[in-house]
């Protein structure tokens, strides 16, 4: 998988942090800081930070990205995820009101109840998908 920009830095700041503690020579560190900021794929990355110890450790796992995600994008995230949630739950809602309306008005019929479940279905899936889309916007 290849390794983007933040990545990179955040390699070369924790190659920096372990200078500073005294795990690192100077020559050391210009060396993995060069290895690190040219580095195309994490495994690349990986090699830079080896035999490093600490929590600073490179752990190519979704926690990191998490950690890494600006506060801001966080929140509007969550604020997309809220008001898709808001907007499913009103959809739902009135769906089913349509739904005991329509019952109550024509009766039970097979098309009716293959119907309104299906359109539930789509609904609900392109409601998530476009949501998902808008989260996974940088």
């Amino acid at each position: 998988m290849l390794a983007g920009e933040r990545e990179r830095e955040r390699a070369a700041y924790e190659l920096q942090r372990h200078y500073r503690e005294g795990r690192l020579t100077v020559d050391e560190l210009g060396e993995r800081l060069e290895r690190a900021l040219r580095a195309r794929s994490r495994v690349q990355l990986r090699t830079a930070l080896r035999d490093l110890p600490g929590p600073g450790r490179w752990v190519d796992s979704d926690l990191v990205r998490e950690a890494l995600r600006p506060p801001v994008r966080a929140a509007r995230n969550a604020a997309i995820l809220v008001g898709t949630a808001v907007v499913w739950l009103l959809w739902s809602v009135g769906l089913f009101g349509a739904f005991v309306a329509w019952l109550a008005a024509h009766g039970p019929s097979l098309g009716a109840l293959l119907a309104f479940p299906a359109v539930w279905f789509v609904s609900t899936w392109l409601l998530w998908t476009g949501s998902r889309r808008r989260r996974l916007r940088p």
